[in-house]
């Protein structure tokens, strides 16, 4: 199951910041958006205590993009061995607009070969900031051993540590590709030219050409007061109360996945692809998004392609965090709720989350096949310790929240007891862990969580602090918001350094 090469020409022109829209979307058998199968709770929610910040974000400099900026002018189609860079005008400021008039896309440079390790990453302006860097063979299943210790980071697949900030675009790909063998399935890059589609201030069409298969799908906008160009957020099922401010879109994803552990597949990509095909439904799902994010490229008047958010709670929430970790344009990430699947380091659910009512990973696997039973199924058997070897995984979710730096990430969570499937004490140590990545990559403030208890998808005011300034910085480009906030209401919290067996290192040098 290995990841396609091909790549996406990508317009890299420069343009005001344009709207995003938020997704409701609905499974194709009409279940509630609930990972376990339970229903969508109502109401104002528990307690917790208030959502305090910290942290200024960074002001970004002349001749760079910023953390949250729309891309700057230096970049043109992507160069490897054969590709020439387009002009070199219109570096963006912090945070705000690209300036200037020159940095137009060259039109002549095709996309490179590929070639050793030395990549000029584009964080957020392309899908995959290291596809030009070479990954080695992956591990043979068998040969991997048990350990239930999260997996360091920062550790090469040779064995060696990186030491430089410049080093993490090509460690990103390692995870990246270990997370599609071994958890999720391939998700391919359609050929240049496969994709194309229209915009405009109510919808979205996409349509898809690749391989000899093809599909077409919409999503709807709104654009909630915004001016065009503008940020957005894409939302999988509905923003289950989430305050999304006037001045940003929303686009809604309306996301189909089918409950069982077999058979056929359904949807867009799998119309592509075949419905046999490996990648589990949050990896096509953000196949989707990615194909929506080509078009907003090719089309980008209304949205800006380069100030999008998404999110989404519960199975939804589970697809947001894939779709923000498997490709790099997504500014902003909001998982809500997102339970196994999402935002919870599968290994810590035998050792943290093992009382009754936890949802174990062998769930995203036969409940609903969100990740690839292909993959997955190759560590776990059942719904309980004895079928469960996810602790082999040489790779695990508090990774996946790190291919999202140095953009932004805001975990959402729930706490509570009254929901024993969000696996609580996981998912606050995975996200500890996370936070460390972002920390040594000196991006600490790029992510924040907020755990309040309550009732299942419904928003609490706790969260709004830290979703407001997320926004403010990565989807309106105000670099001086101050992000990064941790705070929750998890009771007896377990200390995120006990399932560990590594210490970040000092990296020197730039992203």
């Amino acid at each position: 199951m290995r990841r396609r090469t091909a790549r996406l020409t990508i317009s890299l022109a420069l343009f005001a910041a344009l709207p995003w829209a938020l997704a409701a979307c609905v499974s194709e058998d009409g279940s509630d958006p609930d990972g376990s199968g339970g229903s969508l709770a109502a109401g104002t929610g528990g307690g917790g205590g208030s959502v305090s910040s910290s942290g200024g974000g960074p002001t970004g400099t002349g001749g760079a993009s910023s953390s949250s900026g729309a891309p700057s002018g230096t970049g043109g189609a992507p160069s490897g061995t054969g590709g020439a860079p387009s002009g070199t005008g219109g570096a963006s400021t912090s945070g705000g607009d690209p300036a200037g008039t020159g940095g137009a896309p060259g039109t002549g440079g095709a996309d490179g070969s590929g070639g050793g390790n030395a990549v000029s990453p584009k964080w957020g302006e392309v899908e995959n900031p290291g596809a030009g860097c070479t990954v080695g063979s992956m591990p043979s299943v068998g040969s991997l051993t048990a350990n239930s210790k999260l997996p360091d980071p920062f550790k090469k697949m040779d064995g060696t540590r990186i030491t430089d900030k410049s080093e993490w675009a090509c460690r990103r790909e390692e995870i990246l590709q270990q997370a599609y063998e071994f958890i999720y399935g391939d998700k391919p890059v359609p050929a240049k030219g496969s994709v194309s589609g229209t915009v405009s201030t109510s919808r979205i069409t996409v349509e898809v050409n690749d391989g000899g298969g093809s599909t077409s799908f919409n999503v709807t906008v709104n654009m909630n007061g915004a001016t065009a160009p503008a940020p957005a957020i894409i939302g999988y099922g509905g923003l289950s109360g989430m305050p999304v401010p006037s001045g940003v879109a929303t686009i809604t994803f309306s996301a189909i996945e089918s409950t069982g552990g077999s058979g056929a597949k359904r949807g867009p990509f799998y119309d592509v692809y075949g419905s046999d095909h490996p990648a589990g439904y949050l990896t096509a799902q953000a196949w989707q998004i990615s194909r929506v994010l080509d078009v907003l490229e090719q089309n980008p008047d209304v949205i800006n392609p380069y100030r999008v958010g998404v999110t989404g709670c519960s199975r939804w929430g589970k697809g947001a965090f894939v779709a923000g970790a498997l490709d790099n344009r997504i500014a902003l990430t909001i998982p809500v709720e997102s339970g196994l699947g999402g935002t919870i380091g599968l290994r810590l659910v035998e050792v943290l989350d093992s009382y009754s009512g936890s949802e174990w990973p062998y769930h995203g696997i036969s409940y609903v096949r969100w990740l690839s039973e292909v993959a997955l199924g190759q560590f776990t058997t059942g719904n309980n310790a004895g079928a469960d070897n996810t602790n082999k995984l040489p790779v695990d979710m508090h990774e996946m929240m790190g291919l999202i730096a140095p953009r932004g990430l805001y975990v959402v969570d729930n706490p509570s007891t009254m929901y024993n499937g969000l696996d609580r004490n996981s998912a606050w140590v995975t996200a500890n862990v996370g936070k460390m990545i972002f920390e040594a990559l000196g991006v600490g403030d790029h992510m924040a969580y907020t755990g309040a208890g309550g009732s299942h998808c419904s928003w609490r005011s706790q969260y709004t602090a830290s979703l407001n300034a997320m926004i403010d910085k990565f989807l309106k480009g105000n670099d001086a918001a101050e992000t990064g906030n941790f705070a929750t209401d998890l009771p007896n919290r377990p200390d995120h350094l006990d399932h560990i067996d590594w210490t970040p290192p000092t990296l020197s040098g730039e992203l």
